[in-house]
């Protein structure tokens, strides 16, 4: 679930069927929809395995790499990647409390 962004919604949707293309070969089924009550704030996954994945920074993780340079790591291997400070915490749907 996501907001729309009424700048730009053609390139958003753009970028969300590129996500959903691009992890395809993977075995991931990626499946989004805008809210249309724009009153949205938690930034999560939520897989069929029972997991929800919290994102404090959402999926803008990385720090941008020189795409200028064709010879840079970062340009060509995600591992090379410099990211942004975040957090992710894990939580277990339906597990019980102690």
């Amino acid at each position: 679930m996501t907001t729309p962004d009424p700048d730009d919604l053609e390139r958003q949707t753009g970028y969300l069927e590129q996500i959903r293309d691009g992890i395809s070969p993977l075995g991931v089924e990626f499946t989004w929809a805008f809210d249309a009550t724009s009153t949205i704030h938690a930034r999560h996954l939520v897989t069929n395995t029972g997991w929800k994945i919290l994102l404090d920074r959402g999926l803008d993780v990385f720090q941008r790499a020189d795409l200028n340079n064709g010879f840079s790591p970062a340009n060509r291997h995600q591992r090379y990647r410099q990211v942004k400070a975040f957090e992710v915490t894990y939580l277990q749907e339906g597990a019980a409390t102690r």
